[in-house]
């Protein structure tokens, strides 16, 4: 996107005229460079005033504001005075035949895909990324309370809604270290993806390592996990918990 970018020199009481031209030297050599690179369109001083015109390409405001922070020291004198988002006349004019029609809403990612990327980025241990892909009002099933294990393991059992379940891991959290996760394999049929995932994993009482392979099935609807339930043999964790 095209932005209108009119900055002003703001030095009086500050800075001296002589320093002024070296700011001004610094900040001419840094909109060549933005020339050069594209990111700049075209860069103008106005005549007999202490401003600076840019045609900019980035896609966001924000983008234009990481960039011009780059600028520093010039970003303290040389201020923002008017930002202004541009369209290409063609395109206007091509809106105003069409009534401006409303843009189709962006295509809904498969359960393949959700399923894949969900994946990929727990292995990768981005859990917060891999959030993004999860209902607010997820049902999460791990294996139910058993006596003689619920102590070792309070996390277990069933919870609804994204809350309660981050509640539960955050349990799990105090008890246990993910070292690794890494899918073995994937099948998606329809709504449904079904996973066995390698778990590697650490007591944190006593630092011993456990292994678990998980079923993990999920139910996707709308670019989002709706169900998510979980089996596994609890065995591995017992007998790390317990020091067997």
């Amino acid at each position: 996107m095209l932005f209108y970018v009119q900055m002003k020199w703001n030095y009086q009481g500050r800075i001296s005229q002589d320093q002024l031209w070296d700011l001004e030297l610094l900040e001419g050599e840094h909109g060549l460079e933005g020339l050069n690179s594209g990111l700049v369109k075209g860069l103008y001083k106005v005549v007999s005033q202490h401003r600076v015109i840019a045609i900019v390409e980035v896609a966001t405001l924000e983008d234009l504001d990481r960039n011009s922070m780059g600028w520093l020291p010039m970003r303290e004198y040389l201020e923002f005075e008017q930002v202004w988002a541009l369209r290409d006349y063609p395109g206007f004019i091509e809106d105003v035949r069409n009534k401006f029609p409303i843009p189709p809403p962006p295509p809904v990612p498969s359960t393949r895909e959700v399923a894949q990327q969900w994946f990929s980025l727990m292995g990768a241990g981005k859990s917060d990324e891999a959030l993004k892909y999860v209902d607010d009002d997820v049902i999460w099933v791990n294996i139910p309370p058993t006596a003689g294990v619920s102590d070792l393991a309070p996390w277990l059992g069933s919870y609804r809604g994204l809350p309660a379940v981050l509640k539960s891991f955050d349990v799990w959290a105090a008890h246990s270290q993910m070292i690794s996760f890494t899918p073995l394999s994937l099948i998606v049929e329809g709504e449904n993806a079904v996973a066995v995932v390698h778990e590697h994993a650490k007591c944190l009482a006593n630092g011993n390592e456990y292994d678990l392979y998980v079923s993990t099935h999920l139910r996707i609807n709308g670019g989002k996990i709706k169900e998510w339930r979980v089996y596994w043999d609890i065995s591995p964790l017992i007998k790390a918990y317990r020091n067997l």
